[in-house]
C-alpha cells in the first residue's frame, strides 16, 4: 500500500466515522430531549457554547447537524439495522478474533500494530472507532459471499500468478532537505558533519513547502514508492539507518536525505494470506457492499419517513 492509498483509505475511514458518531449522538440527543422534556420545558433549549455573549443552543446546534447531515446519518444507521437483522436471520456473526485479525492485516504496511493505531489516531480515529467500523465491513462481507464458492486450487493460482502481492515492502522513514543551488546543499553537509540539526537545517533552508516545517520529514516511504523521486529513491537503496546522503540531482533543486530509520515487516501468517486471498476472489464474485446495502434496505423496508431531512433525499 502506497502512502497516497493509505492517505485514501484513511479518509474514508474518517468520513465513516464520523457520520457513525454523528448518528450516535443524535440518537442520544434525541433520547435526551425525549427524557429530559419535562424540565426542559420552559426554560428553552439549553447552551452549548458561547460566543461572547450570544448562546449557541443545543436545539440549532442538533438542527444544524440534520440539516448539513442528516440524510446520510439516517441512512448510515439504517445500514446497520438491516445488516444485522439479515446477519441474525442467515446467522452470521463476526468474532473478536477475526476483527483482531482483520487490523493486523490492515497494520502490516505501517510495520506495527502500533505504530498502525498512532497514524489513526492521528486522524482522529481511535481503536474503539477502527473495532466498529472493521467489524461492520467484515459482517457486511460475509453476507455478501455467503454462497459464493473459492476452491483452495484458485487461491494456489491466484498466490502464483501474483507472487509479490503478499511479500512485505520495506519502509524508509525519510527526512528531506531541498535547495536551489548545488553549492549551498554542499555547505548543509558539511554542518551536518559538524553535528547541527538536520530538523533545523530543514525548517531553515529547505524550499519544499510541504515538509521544511516538520523539520523536512517525508514519513515512513516504502521501498518501491512511485511518488517518489526515482534519483531519491535510488539513493536511499543503500542507505542504512542514521545515513545521511547528496546531493542528490533532483527535477527541481538539490536534496539531502536522512535515513532514520528502516523497518522491515514480518512475513505475514500463511493462513491470514490465504484467507485474504479467497475474500477476494469471492468478493470479486459477489454483488458489490453498497448494492448489497441498497437490497437489504428494500428487503427489510428500511425507509426515511416525511421531516426526516429538511432536503429531499434520494436513497442509491
Amino acid at each position: 500500500m502506497t502512502k497516497q492509498e493509505k492517505a485514501l483509505w484513511a479518509a474514508v475511514m474518517v468520513l465513516s466515522a464520523g457520520l457513525l458518531f454523528m448518528g450516535s449522538w443524535m440518537v442520544f440527543s434525541g433520547a435526551l430531549s425525549r427524557e429530559g422534556l419535562s424540565r426542559e420545558e420552559g426554560s428553552g433549549s439549553s447552551a452549548v457554547a458561547m460566543v461572547q455573549e450570544q448562546a449557541i443552543t443545543e436545539e440549532a446546534w442538533s438542527r444544524e447537524l440534520k440539516r448539513r447531515y442528516g440524510s446520510e446519518v439516517l441512512l448510515t444507521m439504517m445500514n446497520r439495522q438491516v445488516a444485522a437483522l439479515e446477519a441474525e436471520q442467515a446467522n452470521i456473526t463476526v468474532a473478536p478474533e477475526e476483527i483482531e485479525q482483520e487490523l493486523d492485516r490492515m497494520a502490516q504496511s505501517y510495520g506495527s500494530r502500533q505504530r498502525f493505531l498512532e497514524a489513526m489516531g492521528q486522524l482522529g480515529l481511535s481503536e474503539e472507532v477502527l473495532k466498529e467500523e472493521t467489524e461492520y465491513r467484515l459482517l457486511l462481507e460475509k453476507i455478501a459471499t455467503a454462497d459464493v464458492k473459492v476452491s483452495s486450487i484458485e487461491i494456489d493460482q491466484y498466490l502464483e500468478d501474483h507472487p509479490d502481492q503478499f511479500v512485505p515492502k520495506k519502509q524508509l522513514d525519510l527526512s528531506l532537505i531541498k535547495v536551489e543551488e548545488e553549492s549551498l546543499a554542499n555547505e548543509l553537509l558539511d554542518r551536518l558533519e559538524d553535528g547541527e540539526d538536520f530538523a533545523a537545517l530543514a525548517a531553515e533552508h529547505s524550499i519544499d513547502e510541504y515538509t521544511r516545517e516538520d523539520g523536512g520529514r517525508l514519513g515512513l516511504i516504502e521501498e518501491d514508492d512511485p511518488f517518489q523521486p526515482q534519483e531519491l529513491m535510488e539513493t536511499v537503496q543503500e542507505l542504512s539507518s542514521g545515513d545521511i546522503a547528496g546531493p542528490i540531482a533532483l527535477e527541481d533543486g538539490f536534496g539531502i536525505v536522512y535515513v532514520k530509520r528502516i523497518l522491515v515487516p514480518a512475513a505475514p501468517d500463511p493462513k491470514l494470506t490465504r484467507e485474504t486471498v479467497r475474500r477476494q476472489l469471492a468478493l470479486e464474485r459477489s454483488e458489490s457492499l453498497s448494492q448489497l446495502e441498497q437490497r437489504l434496505r428494500s428487503k427489510y423496508e428500511a425507509r426515511m419517513l416525511a421531516g426526516a431531512s429538511p432536503a429531499p433525499f434520494r436513497q442509491p
